[in-house]
């Protein structure tokens, strides 16, 4: 009786041209995936990927649909020169000689030759590589300390000793790096199975991303791990922003458009989406990309400090302490309004805030976008004030303990029946803002809409005269606008320019945290757990304030040897990345620690500080001479309730 072989499964996936029914077994039984990679030559990342190909579109996936150049040349030929690598940090690490890294002139070349040359990948899929993004706009959900435990599975280490590398590397991907015993992992990967494992891995569940990252970390070398963990956490990007003018360049020779279109319309979407377009539709659908109401946009974002203005006359406004919104509406032919209210990254929350719906359908025009924001007040013992930005979006997530009376603020008006704004200069944009709003200020809306107040200033004593009005009634501060300024979609605009108060704390440091970075400017410490003396004469821990430079923080290391300051006893803080490793000091330093504000929370009675920073050390003073809870509490009710 005639038998099947492995080399006849070969040979008929051969004839077949595509992977159709290789990943498959008879009925509900899946083919072990070790069957499928030692028999089919299909790692089980790839199996896995060409089995999400074919349910997502239906259709069979080529045999060829992962050749490209291999993973190793798209990490040494692109990533490592577009990098600020130092050769010899790149030669501790891979052992391997490299160039200095290129100038920007020499990025803009290698950026535009990637995007010129076939190399197997998709132009989406380089737009990935270039800022550093392979999930082409879909959250990750992968952090750091999802990828020490990835590392965890595939060595001998305990998760102390992965914490105590990461704390002398500074990256870990550099981890990733001294996993793999050789420079390039044999077989090769190829540059497309990987991006494409990577494009599709937010559509698998928490355990399976784990086991295709396995797969893939498996097969890499050095080189390619270290680039494997950078995509995976989006930290492979170059600075190239999805508006940066470098890549818009380049874009814009790729698909030979004119620069200037191609730019508005990365801003009224995202690089992935300009590229889709162009590449199927050409300069036609370049133009098609406009704004219009209920498509998502990035506002414009203040980029400087107000303490210095150059540039006079000025148009100061109240800056609240809430959540910015870009409400849209939008009227059919038929008289049917939608709403939308999008945060700055282009969330839509327009569920979350009770009846906001109601007040944008008021408004007396058929389609506008209104940029505003959301704030609200708090009932306290003294009267009404102003909520902080934490207690409006708790009140927004369902917490009832405090209630907020809520309210926006509209400062400016970028889109109307059909008209885009954004080119016309600020005080027109306020004009036509005013008389669509105005006639609601008088209604007993749901949601009290009014414009923003604000008077134009002639000069900096002016403008410290509105700072200290709108200060005094209880707001952040304010807001500087160059009165004949257009509106820049997606940008930091230099014409806007914020400024809030700064106050100042002495404390003691309770802890020291090792740096986990590659930037050279920064001591051994990256942060530090800062207290202030409790009520029992004890310290209370109210935080963490970045780390001080190379020189001061060499005069904490030194002042905590000589001291004696080291208890014993390690300690980890949480942060953004994942947990990070540091030491318990016994009190003794003393640093004056400014900051924008004080949080309280509402269950504990917990104080924390708002964007802290150190400004000295002071040798001058010992523990027990710095400030104290009660100090913290009249702060506190200082500038809460006057």
């Amino acid at each position: 009786m005639p038998t099947v072989e492995p080399q006849d499964i070969r040979a008929w996936r051969a004839e077949q041209g595509d992977w159709s029914d290789v990943t498959r077994g008879i009925g509900r039984t899946s083919i072990d995936r070790d069957y499928i990679a030692d028999v089919l030559g299909l790692p089980y990342h790839m199996a896995w990927a060409v089995e999400a190909l074919r349910k997502a579109d239906g259709l069979p996936v080529p045999t060829d649909h992962f050749d490209s150049i291999p993973f190793y040349s798209l990490c040494k030929g692109f990533f490592l020169p577009m990098s600020h690598l130092r050769p010899e940090k790149v030669g501790r690490i891979f052992g391997f000689a490299a160039d200095e890294p290129l100038d920007v002139a020499g990025r803009e070349a290698l950026l535009s030759e990637l995007l010129q040359k076939d190399v197997g990948l998709s132009l989406v899929s380089k737009l990935g590589c270039i800022v550093g993004d392979p999930f082409h706009g879909r959250p990750g959900t992968l952090k750091r300390d999802s990828l020490i435990r990835l590392l965890l599975s595939v060595q001998m280490k305990t998760r102390r000793q992965l914490l105590d590398r990461l704390t002398m590397v500074g990256d870990v991907a550099v981890l990733f790096a001294e996993s793999r015993t050789m420079l390039r992992g044999d077989p090769q990967l190829t540059a497309a199975e990987v991006l494409e494992v990577l494009r599709l891995l937010p559509t698998a569940g928490r355990n399976l991303k784990f086991q295709l990252l396995r797969s893939v970390l498996q097969r890499c070398g050095k080189l390619e791990a270290f680039w494997l963990a950078k995509l995976i956490l989006r930290k492979a990007g170059f600075g190239f922003e999805y508006q940066g003018p470098l890549l818009g360049r380049a874009l814009a020779t790729h698909f030979n458009v004119p620069a200037e279109q191609l730019t508005h319309a990365m801003a009224l979407t995202d690089v992935f989406e300009v590229a889709r377009i162009v590449e199927a539709e050409g300069l036609d659908g370049l133009r098609s990309i406009r704004l219009q109401p209920l498509v998502a946009v990035r506002p414009c974002l203040a980029s400087g400090s107000a303490k210095n203005q150059k540039q006079f006359p000025v148009w100061v406004e109240r800056k609240y302490d809430g959540i910015r919104f870009m409400l849209h509406k939008s009227t059919d032919s038929s008289g049917s309004v939608l709403c939308g209210a999008y945060t700055r990254n282009r969330g839509d929350w327009l569920e979350l805030v009770p009846r906001l719906d109601t007040v944008i359908k008021l408004l007396p025009c058929r389609s506008a976008i209104v940029d505003g924001e959301l704030y609200g007040t708090v009932v306290g013992l003294s009267g009404a004030r102003p909520a902080t930005v934490y207690e409006v979006f708790s009140f927004l997530q369902g917490d009832r303990t405090r209630p907020v009376n809520l309210r926006f603020a509209a400062f400016d008006l970028i889109y109307q029946d059909g008209h885009d704004l954004t080119q016309l200069p600020l005080h027109q944009r306020r004009d036509y803002l005013s008389r669509l709003v105005k006639p609601m200020e008088a209604m007993p809306l749901p949601v009290p809409f009014t414009v923003a107040e604000g008077q134009l200033a002639a000069d900096q004593p002016d403008l410290n005269r509105l700072y200290e009005h709108f200060r005094n009634q209880g707001y952040e501060g304010i807001i500087a606008k160059d009165p004949n300024g257009p509106y820049h979609l997606a940008t930091r605009d230099p014409s806007w320019t914020k400024r809030k108060p700064m106050v100042t704390l002495d404390l003691v440091l309770l802890g020291a945290v090792f740096a986990v970075t590659e930037k050279e400017n920064v001591g051994t410490f990256g942060s530090y757990v800062i207290g202030i003396r409790g009520k029992d004469g004890g310290f209370v821990d109210i935080g963490d304030v970045a780390g001080l430079d190379r020189q001061r923080d060499a005069q904490v290391q030194h002042e905590i040897m000589r001291e004696g300051l080291l208890t014993g006893r390690r300690i980890e803080r949480a942060s953004m990345s994942g947990a990070r490793s540091g030491v318990e000091l016994r009190p003794h330093i003393v640093v004056t620690v400014k900051f924008e504000g004080l949080i309280k929370d509402a269950d504990t009675g917990e104080f924390r500080l708002r964007d802290p920073k150190v400004v000295v050390i002071r040798s001058d003073k010992t523990a027990l001479e710095a400030d104290s809870e009660k100090t913290l509490e009249a702060l506190f009710l200082r500038h809460r309730v006057g």
